[in-house]
This record gives structure tokens, sequence and C-alpha cells, in this order.
């Protein structure tokens, strides 16, 4: 058993402590997803729900995973993607589905788009330079086949992935967002994008990485306004449909922005201490609600760092 530690779920000012076990993680999540209820579900070592009300629950405890996608009309309530899991019981709608691999998301036509080398031979394994699409009864297809030629140009890669309110995917990469109708087509490309604001803290503490905002998770709203998390600029930003990014959080160090949802006109954030960093660092985890009138909530924060696994010898 893993040492273990409490989470501080704040409401109305007050902190409910919740002892929880602590698996080990490769690297921060970006899970975090909203339903027309208003029930928050995100990642960290195990998969939780904040409901409306402000109480917390484990959907499935030790889960691990970075991505998570949700399922809001039960495509997948029966089926178990290939590459990912699904964390609701079989028949459940809403469906939740997450995992590792490759930053994944589901479209409003059902299927289950992720982020994929593009190799058709070896049945579009995850990856970073293309996007696949995968129905309910599992087969798969390149989606966007001229976006891996789009992204080794622009010398990038996928690290998020979202759904438009009018059916198409957003694609975010280190430097910018790139937007593809629901044909596959690339609808529009915003790349480089400036967070002229940026408090630089280069992933993986590499220099070659100073320049790259890593725009993690996404969300967009009615309007077509994508809000991303810019990990590496310890910020969470809008970006208006002709490109302007706007920071509208600023996380204060250690803190950094690894997720992002969109409910009506609110934002909901998951942030990790020390993101840009190995576990070793320390890794805490919280949830966070911008709303309309920018006011900033703090609702989840886990009181102690994840350990990180014992050294091999």
């Amino acid at each position: 058993m893993k040492p273990s530690r409490s989470l501080c779920l704040v409401l109305s000012g007050l902190c409910q402590w919740l002892l929880l076990v602590t698996p080990a993680l490769a690297h921060p999540a970006s899970g975090i997803v909203v339903d027309d209820q208003g029930h928050i579900y995100f990642l960290f070592d195990s998969l939780y729900r904040i409901d409306a009300s402000g109480k917390l629950s484990v959907v499935q405890e030790n889960s691990g995973g970075h991505w998570l996608a949700f399922d809001a009309k039960g495509a997948f309530a029966h089926a178990t993607p290939k590459i990912y899991k699904r964390a609701t019981p079989d028949g459940a709608i809403p469906a939740l589905i997450y995992g590792d691999g490759a930053p994944l998301v589901i479209g409003l036509d059902g299927n289950l788009y992720y982020g994929s080398n593009g190799s058709q031979e070896d049945s579009f394994p995850a990856g970073a330079m293309t996007v696949a699409r995968m129905s309910p009864r599992g087969e798969q297809s390149l989606f966007t086949p001229s976006l891996k030629q789009t992204l080794t140009n622009l010398n990038d890669g996928i690290t998020g992935l979202t759904s438009g309110p009018d059916g198409s995917i957003y694609a975010a990469t280190w430097k910018g967002i790139v937007k593809l109708s629901k044909d596959g087509s690339i609808a529009k490309i915003m790349h480089p994008i400036a967070v002229k604001d940026c408090d630089s803290d280069p992933a993986d503490h590499k220099p070659a990485n100073a320049s790259s905002p890593l725009f993690r998770g996404l969300g967009v709203d009615a309007d077509g306004n994508v809000y991303a998390a810019a990990t590496s600029c310890h910020r969470v930003v809008k970006i208006t449909p002709t490109g302007e990014a706007t920071s509208i959080l600023i996380s204060e160090r250690p803190w950094s922005a690894t997720g992002v949802a969109v409910s009506g006109q609110d934002v909901y954030v998951l942030e990790y201490t020390n993101a840009n960093g190995p576990k070793t660092e320390g890794w805490r985890a919280r949830v966070r609600k911008i709303a309309a009138n920018h006011r900033v909530t703090t609702l989840a924060t886990f009181s102690t760092l994840l350990p990180s696994p014992p050294a091999e010898h």
C-alpha cells in the first residue's frame, strides 16, 4: 500500500478531509470534464466527481490515466474502446472514457477522436501527429489525412483535444490550436499563439522548450472562443476565433493549469504543482472555477504531495 494523503474539498469556506491511497503516475493528468448538471469529473490518482452542491465522491479508485472524455449520449455505454478504458458501468449513460496514450474526445456524432501517429498498418495507434476516429463498434479510420504533414511543417504535435459546438474538433499543440471541420479538413490554423504575459517555465526544464506555451487542456464555448491551459506559462488563456489570446487565470508558482473544461459561461481548471517537471519535484492537484464575472473559486485541493515510487536498484 502506498502512503496516504488527504483531500480538502472546499465548499463555502469549509474543508472536508478524506483519506486516500496513492499509486504512481507518469506525468500530471489533464482530464477534467463537466456535464450539463454541473457535475465535475477529474483525474488525479483516481477518478473523482464533485457534484453541483460541492459533494465529492470517487467514481473509480486508482484509475490512473491522463486523459478523460465525457460521452453524454452513451455511445460507448456498452463498449470499451481500444487503448482506453470506460470508468462507468456497462450501460450507464453518460459514459466516461479515460486512459493514457494520447488525448481523446467524444464528438457530437458519438465517435471517439484521439491523437494518433496515423499508421493504418498498425491500426492507428496512439500518437501526436494526427487525429484518428473510432466508432462505438470499434471501427477505426484516419479522420484528417492532411494534419500529419501540416504538423510536420510546423514542427509541432498534438497535446490536447476537444469538440466544438458545431461538431468540429479542436487540437492543441505545443504552440497553437488547429480547428478541424466535421469532414476532417483543416478549417483554421492558429499558430503560433503568443501568450504575452507568459511566466515561462519550460516543459521538462529544457531550454529548447522555452518558446512553447504547451497548450494542453482545451474547452470551447458557444461563440467559438477557445480556453486553453498554457501549462508552461502558468496561465489559462482565452483565444478568440481570430487567434488573439488573453490570460484569464494566472496560477502562482508552483501551480500550473493542465486541464480545462467549459460549461456555459463558466470555465473549470485542473491544476498541478510542478507540472513542468518530474513527479520527484512534488505533484499536488486542485480544481478551480472561473465564473462569468471572472471570480475564481477553489473547489478542491489535495493537501499533500503525490509521492514518487521507490527508486529501483
